[in-house]
């Protein structure tokens, strides 16, 4: 059985976005780029896997070839 989860982060009210320190507003935009630094990682790991790994782990194959 395999399960694939997704992280999607929680979105800040519009007036509270802005009301904060400049290191604050420097660490959340550091952890933006690297959250999706990681995530293009692991998308590209993924990608080099062959079909049938792919296949065996729960992906769906995007080749939609009608039988």
């Amino acid at each position: 059985m395999a399960i694939a989860l997704e992280h999607r982060p929680v979105r800040h009210a519009a007036g509270s976005r802005g009301t904060g320190s400049p290191s604050r507003l420097l660490h959340h935009v550091f952890g933006r780029i690297v959250s999706a630094w990681r995530r293009h990682r692991a998308e590209r790991e993924i990608e080099g896997m062959s079909y049938d790994l792919r296949k065996d782990i729960g992906f769906r194959s995007w080749d939609k070839t009608t039988r």
